[in-house]
């Protein structure tokens, strides 16, 4: 029905697609054994002789010190496989969080770009392809990394971390699709019999499932060197804030050669028994964004659309499914859409089309705003254009919207300005004020509190948490929403 909106609910899927789509990837980091060079070129060649493909997230020190030893062989299995981006140099201190943990905005992109970047360059160089995706080392994510990945244009985040978690499901922010926690969904399994047996009877029950469900996607990931080391290589060296000089780092414990066989063969078990299942397809990060295409920029929005947003932002602001095709907007795609409006005023004699661009949510958040009174048409009206000024030249929602010369939130500016589209649809000709309408950012209930659980990995000193970079993560929550399975096209 046209005009109908869901906001902050849906289902797993946009359609009813009948495959279960398998994900397998390997954070590809460890650089100090060259014996994890070969247990990442007998991973590759495993699902080469199977014709089917896995993503290898690599860090750059691993390209540079794979193209220093010389192995090319190496380089050339991977480079069959697909090929995503895992950070320069992984562990060595300090790692993204613990860079960017102070920093504004702008700073933190700036210095993601300016750390990670040669690793970019170096996987890209070394394997002669743009990386497919990233995904941070550790737990050590950071809202300003979705900014570099679109710059270096990377469409996809493949990881497993909390920062960000949104029912379990594959989901949109920053512009970027994120396929991250996935619950249940993400699969591994240990070494010994009974765990590849518990491992393949979980899949089958979630095979089962999701394919009831119409299809759905899960994750199953790794590191080649964990098949031949007894503990991580970083965990040796960088613990709990540890940054040793490079010739002072020493080499994990490895497994014996028959630990290490156990260690292939569970995982070969493991990868035929999902390959045989019906129904199901291995999937690359290069391959996720055809699954989930991103409706919202592929067609007009009417004033029926934006009636409904109108509607739904004086309740809460957050991610919306519109009409009958059932696409997702985000709040900053959604709020957009009402800014058009508001500047065009339709009235009954024009149907105007609204078409949305990707921006960041804003840089920081407002401390001294309005917080009742009424505001004007005209005013509401010339805020809406210079919002959509800023929108167009800078890529990124202003922290502050001006309306008659009073500071508004983002959060309130969209509620008002609901209120304010809703009532223009109905009558064009009214010049009555608006009454403030305080709004609440819902879509942000989906980003942690900051806490030193979010941050748990071992690497980081200890006591390691990021408020100023969760309260970001909190504000790029305004680029949040769904992504669903795009229909299956019978053939």
């Amino acid at each position: 029905m046209a005009g109908a909106v869901t906001l902050g609910l849906w289902p797993l899927r946009a359609a009813a697609p009948s495959t279960l789509y398998v994900a397998f990837w390997f954070d590809t980091e460890d650089y100090l054994l060259p014996a994890s060079d070969d247990a990442a070129k007998r991973l590759a060649e495993m699902f080469a002789r199977r014709h089917a493909r896995a993503t290898f997230k690599v860090v750059g020190e691993k390209a540079r010190v794979l193209a220093a030893r010389g192995r090319t062989d190496v380089i050339a299995a991977l480079a069959g496989q697909t090929i995503g981006f895992h950070g320069n140099f992984h562990s060595v201190h300090p790692t993204p969080a613990e860079y960017s943990r102070d920093l504004a905005w702008h700073e933190g992109v700036q210095e993601f770009l300016r750390r990670e970047g040669p690793g970019f360059e170096s996987v890209t160089t070394v394997f002669g392809v743009k990386p497919a995706c990233y995904g941070q080392p550790g737990s050590s994510w950071t809202p300003e990394s979705y900014a570099a990945l679109r710059q270096w244009g990377v469409p996809v985040y493949l990881d497993v971390t909390d920062q960000v978690r949104l029912r379990d499901q594959p989901f949109w922010y920053g512009g970027v699709l994120n396929v991250l926690d996935l619950g249940d969904a993400v699969l591994r399994t240990g070494w010994s019999d009974a765990e590849v047996a518990r491992a393949c009877a979980r899949f089958d029950r979630l095979h089962d499932r999701l394919l009831a469900a119409g299809g759905g996607l899960v994750s199953v990931f790794y590191h080649p060197c964990e098949f031949i080391h007894q503990r991580f290589w970083d965990a040796v060296n960088f613990a709990k804030g540890a940054n040793p000089p490079r010739a002072a780092w020493q080499p994990p414990p490895v497994k014996t050669a028959a630990e290490s066989e156990r260690a292939f063969h569970a995982f070969e078990t493991f990868l035929d028994h999902i390959i045989q299942q019906p129904n199901t397809k291995l999937v690359t990060a290069r391959e996720l964004p055809t699954l989930y295409r991103d409706g919202a920029y592929a067609r007009a929005w009417d004033g029926d659309d934006v009636r409904a947003l109108a509607r739904a932002f004086q309740r809460a602001v957050s991610f919306a499914r519109l009409g009958s095709a059932g696409d997702w907007v985000s709040a900053e795609e959604g709020l957009e859409l009402l800014a058009q409006a508001a500047v065009s005023r339709p009235s009954g004699a024009t149907t105007p089309a609204f078409h949305p661009r990707f921006a960041f949510g804003p840089a920081s958040r407002a401390e001294q705003y309005l917080r009742r009174g009424q505001l004007s048409g005209p005013g509401l009206v010339a805020a809406a254009g210079e919002f959509l000024a800023v929108l167009r030249r800078t890529g990124q929602m202003p922290s502050v919207i001006w309306v008659d010369g009073q500071p508004l939130r983002p959060e309130d500016f969209a509620a008002t300005l609901g209120a304010f589209v809703e009532r223009g649809l109905a009558d064009p000709s009214s010049a009555r004020p608006v009454d403030l309408v305080p709004g609440s950012l819902a879509a942000a209930q989906y980003v942690a509190d900051d806490s030193p659980q979010l941050w748990g990995w071992v690497i980081f000193p200890e006591g390691f948490h990021a408020p100023r970079l969760m309260e970001l993560a909190k504000l790029q929550a305004w680029t949040l929403k769904p992504a669903a399975l795009a229909p299956v096209v019978a053939r």
